[in-house]
């Protein structure tokens, strides 16, 4: 499996790295109206603009994380129909199978040897079938709840770096209204807004990537299978060998 958040949340980190620089697009000097630096009278607009585009890339986020989820129900699903139609199939076959051996059988003893024989396949058959649901319940139960672990950290994530930036923005309309011409209103936005995005950008280093995780579980999976298959054979193969032993006496 792809890493999920990592890929999806790209853009952001492309706006959080820009976040300093949408501060500095008004120049430091001059005064503009009433008193104002550039700075004080274009950060309405600065504001609307960086809270737009977080919020349209945290909506698709939203979306991407839904969809990922939706699809990884909608893949097991239909990979189960598949298995059931099989299984089915293989079932009418074996009992044609069955059926021909019954009539092979002439003595009791071989009547007899040909119902235990049926009676220890479709056990063993029942016993690996409902052992490899099992696994592929565990390896499902365990990827969903990587999955959702890692949304949920994104998404803590996102909302520790929105919180900032919002108080970045209130801290800064704030020093506009009180000091319309002050210089550091313009240099406090900027130092907020970098340590939102080193804040963020360091929390999104330290995340784990799932994808490791995702395959330890195919693996713990798929030694499950294997195993109970080996089992499975080992039964057949007995079964199999005590038929043949009653129809060559």
């Amino acid at each position: 499996m792809k890493p999920i958040t990592n890929r999806l949340f790209a853009p952001l980190a492309v706006l959080v790295a820009s976040l300093p620089l949408l501060a500095m697009a008004s120049p430091a000097s001059a005064l503009s109206v009433a008193g104002q630096t550039p700075f004080c009278a274009n950060l309405p607009t600065t504001i609307s603009t960086i809270n737009s585009n977080i919020a349209s890339l945290t909506g698709k986020l939203n979306t991407a994380q839904s969809s990922r989820l939706s699809t990884l129900n909608d893949r097991w699903a239909k990979a189960d129909q598949t298995l059931t139609t099989s299984r089915a199939g293989w079932a009418a076959a074996r009992q044609t199978q069955f059926a021909k051996l019954e009539a092979k059988a002439t003595t009791d003893a071989q009547k007899a040897a040909v119902t235990t024989f049926e009676s220890t396949i479709t056990t063993a058959i029942n016993t690996r079938e409902s052992a490899n649901d099992a696994a592929r319940a565990t390896y499902r139960s365990g990827v969903t709840s990587l999955v959702n672990t890692k949304q949920s950290t994104t998404n803590g994530q996102v909302t520790t770096f929105t919180d900032a930036v919002n108080a970045a923005e209130a801290a800064a309309t704030a020093g506009c209204q009180s000091s319309p011409s002050s210089a550091t209103n313009r240099t406090t936005f900027q130092a907020a807004l970098k340590s939102a995005r080193t804040t963020y950008s360091g929390d999104r280093t330290g995340d784990s990537n799932i994808a490791t995780q995702v395959k330890a579980l195919a693996q713990t999976r798929d030694a499950a299978i294997a195993a109970n298959d080996a089992t499975f054979k080992a039964a057949a193969s007995a079964a199999e060998t005590a038929l043949k032993a009653a129809f060559s006496s």
